[in-house]
């Protein structure tokens, strides 16, 4: 009986284990909005004091004397709170951490931030004025990208280079069929937690 048990639960935990949240950024899932930028966008104050989780590729970091501010072009998250390399970017935030943060570390990365909303901030983008969403850190993660070279497929079916013209076998072409072709490769970027 107890082993019955154990081996219905085995599939329970392989599913959580694979779309876990690091805890950086875990929070309590139930303090934790699920608001979607858009609605933290146009109503920060509604927000305010309330912990949010929000990732995307780090833009600028600037140091002060008693603070680091960072600029995060801010991209959809997926279940284990990973950036959506692939979709659009959604707006920028700026995050407040008290301490120092080399910009070597983070600038150009992506990043996940458990951050409380501050409300909002007047700023600049270029010379183009913009509303940025103020966070106060918490915790992040750095995400980093793996890139994989994918073959794709080198076989081909129908006319090609071994075709015969002049002959012909009654009902089909001989060398009619499979040929190979020139492979090719796809570059696939996925995010990973190292």
């Amino acid at each position: 009986m107890k082993k019955g048990n154990l081996f219905m639960l085995l599939p329970v935990l392989i599913v959580t284990g694979c779309s876990s949240i690091p805890k950086d950024i875990g929070g309590n899932s139930k303090l934790v909005s699920s608001a979607n930028f858009y609605q933290l966008y146009e109503h920060p104050d509604q927000y305010t004091g309330y912990p949010v989780r929000i990732g995307g590729r780090v833009l600028n970091v600037i140091n002060h004397k008693k603070e680091t501010l960072l600029e995060i072009a801010v991209l959809p998250l997926d279940d284990s709170a990973r950036p959506e390399i692939n979709d659009s970017y959604e707006g920028r935030v700026i995050v407040k951490d008290k301490g120092f943060i080399d910009p070597l570390l983070l600038k150009n990365h992506y990043l996940t931030v458990l951050a409380d909303v501050e409300g909002s901030a007047n700023g600049k983008i270029g010379e183009t004025p913009y509303k940025f969403v103020l966070l106060s850190l918490l915790g992040y993660n750095i995400w980093h990208i793996k890139e994989d070279m994918i073959p794709v497929d080198s076989w081909n079916y129908g006319f090609g280079p071994y075709w015969n013209y002049r002959r012909a076998a009654y009902p089909y072409a001989m060398n009619w069929g499979w040929y190979p072709v020139p492979a090719g490769y796809r570059l696939e970027k996925t995010i990973v937690n190292e």
